[in-house]
């Protein structure tokens, strides 16, 4: 039986429609659909077309193959090895009774079936039919047929039979936390008259593990954090179903200690595992936050109990984080989008030790990483003011003896004569001896820490030298005190003489119990001196002035008062 039926209309470059020539067909597929339309067949006879459709389709084994696929994801059927030739190409699904899934030609282009269950699903190349977002539906078989020319029947090339493969976890909570335990289960749709598939899991850094039952128990870490595949081994190839895990967790801590200097800053990272958000940790109800130190000396005894820096309660966001300790002093966190970061401007060799952030959860689970942090100094044995000629030694030191791959490197002053002699041999000593420091060792000194070929940090130390005073120069240093405590005396002395003899030429209080009347040349009556020697003339206390006082009963005159005898009367 001859069938000439149009399929459906396409648009060739954006230009008019066209549609695809009538095409005659004696294959299976076509006599499917003739028998389909028929109303008189009845319900066994369709059964028993359905049962040779299958027959035929697996006529040709070579020409068949079976793909795994996943509900919603995209399956691409290729074409391998063929080629259209000016043919027209058609794809038919066994469950659209009417029509063809899609069809195409090199030169009038292609059109997809008006079915609404494949709308805007189905895309087609040169030699691939891909359906995105497989349903329930597009599982069964596809079979590929071509037409050579108008005259030439459809022949069935290649099928396809599309099965479905299921992926699922099993676990209390969508995101989880590190050491949790989850099942991963993966299970195949084997076609009839096929082998069933191997299976097995590929982690997300790559490790295969085989199955046991289609089912794997895992007790996760920060490493299965990501994508799992469950690859299905077939005779011609590996299809691949895959789903997605959220774990929680720190990157493991670093292989060496993180080095600073004495006054230097350093940041202590404590980075969450594979770019995980500090949202998802929330969202496990994270109780607490902190950080805390374990000193060097105790780090085996008194790990249990360490000393608290900063501590952060989520519910409590508005307070921060808190510090009930002075070792949280200069100490600042932050928690940032990839991780937790502790902070500190100044380190000193106090802070030597091991550093623990920790995250609390709801259910009893933590999670914690240890950073050991070591500071490097410079330490002079004379201190830091140095005479010229004297001896000292300088040490670059962790506190401790330096691992046998790290190395140091000294960098004393430009002028010092220990740079030319530092400078031979790359591999310096961890501390070097000054017999005798002259002025130009005075300056900066800096001492780098290396790990065979990595500069890890570096610290320095200032030293002030002062010159050597010669013989003469203590002599002349001497002289000129000795001149100027003489001139100091001479000045102390001078003035104590000056202060004896102005406090001579004071006055005092004198009283004349009695009066005598006496002239005097100027005709007056006067009172007696008290103290001065009376006699028939007159008394005066300033000879040299001649100064009369007149007649008192309390008078002031000084304290040696001079009595010249009155001139005798002519």
């Amino acid at each position: 039986m001859t069938t000439t039926k149009p399929i459906t209309s396409m648009r060739i470059g954006g230009g008019a429609t066209a549609t695809p020539p009538p095409v005659k067909s004696h294959s299976v597929i076509t006599l499917q659909r003739s028998i389909t339309e028929s109303a008189s067949i009845t319900a066994g006879m369709k059964v028993i077309v359905e049962m040779l459709i299958l027959a035929a389709l697996i006529w040709t084994p070579s020409c068949e193959k079976v793909v795994y696929i996943k509900e919603g994801d995209t399956v691409t059927l290729r074409l391998d090895g063929l080629e259209a030739n000016n043919e027209y190409l058609y794809w038919s699904h066994r469950s659209l009774q009417e029509g063809w899934l899609a069809w195409q030609h090199p030169l009038r282009g292609w059109s997809f079936t008006k079915d609404k269950r494949w709308a805007g699903r189905l895309s087609v190349s040169q030699d691939a039919l891909s359906i995105n977002g497989v349903k329930e539906h597009d599982f069964g078989t596809v079979v590929f047929s071509r037409l050579s020319n108008l005259h030439a029947k459809i022949t069935p090339v290649k099928s396809f039979t599309v099965s479905k493969i299921t992926v699922s976890v099993d676990a209390k909570y969508t995101v989880l936390v590190s050491h949790e335990v989850v099942m991963l289960s993966c299970h195949v749709d084997t076609p009839p008259n096929h082998r069933k598939p191997d299976l097995y899991w590929l982690n997300p850094v790559g490790e295969r593990i085989t199955l046991s039952g289609g089912q794997l128990r895992v007790a996760v870490t920060g490493r299965d954090n990501g994508r799992w595949r469950c690859v299905v081994v077939k005779d011609d190839g590996e299809d691949t179903a895959s789903l997605f895990i959220t774990v929680l967790d720190l990157l493991p801590a670093p292989e060496f200690p993180l080095y600073t200097s004495e006054q230097s800053s350093l940041s202590v990272p404590c980075p969450f595992a594979f770019n995980v958000s500090w949202e998802q940790f929330q969202s496990r109800n994270v109780k607490k936050v902190s950080w805390c130190y374990i000193p060097k000396l105790y780090w085996h005894h008194f790990i249990i109990n360490p000393q608290m820096i900063l501590v952060f309660s989520p519910k409590n966001a508005e307070q921060g984080w808190r510090s009930n300790t002075s070792r949280g002093k200069g100490f600042v966190a932050d928690l940032q989008k990839g991780g937790l970061i502790l902070s500190k401007k100044q380190w000193g060799v106090e802070d030597r030790g091991h550093y623990r952030c920790k995250f609390k959860f709801g259910n009893s689970i933590s999670l914690s990483r240890n950073v050991s942090v070591e500071v490097l100094r410079v330490v002079s044995s004379a201190g830091l003011v140095l005479h010229s000629g004297q001896s000292v030694n300088l040490t670059c030191s962790l506190g401790k003896a330096l691992p046998r791959d790290h190395w140091v490197k000294w960098f004393p002053p430009e002028r010092s004569a220990a740079r030319s002699l530092l400078s031979f041999g790359r591999l310096d000593p961890a501390q070097i001896v000054l017999a005798e420091v002259g002025p130009d060792d005075g300056g900066r000194w800096r001492c780098e820490l290396w790990r065979n070929n990595t500069r890890l940090t570096s610290a320095e130390i200032t030293l002030a030298v002062s010159r050597q005073l010669s013989v003469w120069m203590l002599v002349s240093i001497g002289g000129t005190a000795a001149i100027i405590a003489s001139l100091l005396l001479l000045i102390c002395i001078t003035w104590r003489h000056r202060r004896r003899n102005t406090r001579r030429h004071r006055h005092r209080v004198c009283r004349s119990n009695q009066y005598v009347p006496t002239f005097t040349s100027r005709g007056r009556d006067t009172a007696p001196l008290p103290g001065a020697h009376q006699s028939e003339g007159y008394t005066e206390c300033f000879p040299q002035r001649k100064t009369m006082f007149k007649q008192t009963s309390l008078s002031y005159c000084p304290r040696q008062s001079v009595s010249v005898a009155a001139p005798s009367p002519k």
